[in-house]
């Protein structure tokens, strides 16, 4: 076996060197980009290093066992809920083991980038970030497998060069107006990438369409999108004996029980108790009590796990309990530990994660992303009144497995909230309503 690590001024002389040294079957371990030269990092170069090695007819006879393994392992495509496809290549479903040959990568690079004679073009949107297109999902379900996982981000730096060698096409300037509004309402690239490539892919002319045929079809594919992680109801299901609401510190959590909780008091005529872990607020306690006093229905106040086990026998006589739950920043791990005690009890439950719309997208992906393996499936997003910019409710839809339950528009109990209209929020991404 031959290791080569190759250095060269663009990747497609880099994965040529590749197959000229190494062969055909030569198999790409890592690729990433360096700088060198200049002086104290001062008008550096931009390099391509590429690392390689290629294995002999015999050593492939001889392989490990835990080698063929690994392989069998990941060719099989890993399924999820969005599948993202650049000019017909399926990110998890490559057959042609497009990531290991040299020869296939070289071939595609070696295109020259497709010109367009027309005058009504624009440039094409910027690459798509690799660190933000690595799917959340993929990561949860590979995470014991660390070199699967690696595997599926070669193949995503991959498609990244890929976008970084073709960023000199264009786009009709009647879908480019889309997308410069997409990006302001703050949709991710990845989630931009997508939606346009669904519609590149539909016709054979795109340069020939109007600015309503792309409109049409970004309403329908978002609108989609959306629907797609909507629950079918929000209707409590009669064998739940608990809801747990859980998020950081001012995003609503209390209103939204009191909302949620006053829906089945006056509508569903169900007996519905509170309690409360969130003693480090005072005004949290009393603003659940006030709530409470209105509603008619029992408080109980729990600061331990064992307290917890004590208030819910006093309370098992009811048909439903809301939980509101310390407000705290849930990044730290014994935070999140924390809240982990008050959900390990005997009663079936669901659990809401509640985050506000008027937090910047990449903190609520912190959140998501940590609280992904824990039994929170469902999200409320509140706030909804008090922003204009609403792609991170798309941005979420397509990234992650959680529900769209619930959004909350104002302070009014109960009024004040509502599930979420697809084809409406499409409309609001585009600029169409507010």
């Amino acid at each position: 076996m031959k290791t080569k690590k190759i250095v060269a001024d663009s990747m497609p002389l880099a994965l040529k060197m590749v197959r000229q040294q190494l062969g055909e079957n030569a198999i790409i371990v890592n690729t990433r980009t360096i700088n060198k030269g200049g002086i104290l990092g001062l008008f550096s170069k931009q390099k391509f290093e590429v690392t390689a090695y290629s294995i002999d007819q015999d050593t492939q006879k001889t392989e490990p066992k835990f080698s063929l393994e690994i392989k069998e392992k990941s060719n099989q495509p890993v399924k999820r809920n969005n599948e993202f496809k650049i000019n017909n290549i399926d990110m998890e479903d490559n057959k042609s083991g497009f990531h290991k040959k040299p020869q296939e990568l070289y071939n595609f690079y070696s295109k020259p980038p497709v010109s367009n004679e027309k005058s009504d073009s624009v440039p094409a949107s910027k690459p798509i970030d690799y660190e933000r297109s690595v799917s959340s999902a993929t990561k949860a379900r590979d995470h014991e497998n660390p070199l699967l996982e690696e595997m599926q981000q070669m193949k995503k730096m991959m498609m990244t060069f890929m976008m970084n060698d073709r960023q000199g096409e264009v786009l009709p300037r009647s879908l480019a107006k889309w997308v410069t509004q997409l990006k302001k309402q703050g949709v991710d690239e990845e989630v931009v990438g997508e939606i346009v490539n669904r519609i590149l892919k539909k016709y054979d002319s795109p340069n020939e369409l109007g600015e309503e045929v792309f409109e049409t079809e970004l309403l329908t594919i978002i609108a989609r999108i959306i629907e797609k992680k909507l629950p079918l109801t929000n209707v409590v299901h009669e064998r739940t004996r608990m809801i747990n609401i859980i998020g950081p510190t001012g995003v609503g959590k209390t209103t939204s029980i009191a909302k949620l909780a006053t829906e089945q008091v006056l509508k569903q005529k169900r007996r519905v108790a509170m309690i409360t872990t969130d003693v480090y607020r005072i005004a949290a306690v009393e603003q659940l009590k006030t709530y409470a006093a209105i509603l008619n229905v029992p408080v109980e106040v729990v600061r331990t796990a064992d307290e917890l086990g004590t208030a819910l026998k006093k309370l098992e006589h009811y048909d439903l309990i809301y939980m509101d739950t310390t407000g705290r920043n849930y990044k730290e791990v014994q935070n999140r530990e924390s809240i982990n005690q008050f959900l390990n009890h005997p009663l079936e439950s669901d659990n809401y994660l509640v985050l506000s719309m008027t937090t910047k997208y990449e903190d609520m992906e912190v959140l998501l992303e940590e609280f992904l393996e824990s039994p929170i499936k469902k999200l409320i997003l509140t706030k909804y009144d008090e922003t204009t910019s609403y792609g991170s409710i798309l941005n979420i839809a397509y990234k992650y497995p959680y529900q769209l339950s619930y959004i909350t528009n104002g302070q009014s109990v109960p009024e004040d909230i509502t599930t979420i209209d697809a084809k409406r929020l499409a409309r609001c991404l585009l600029g169409k309503e507010s």
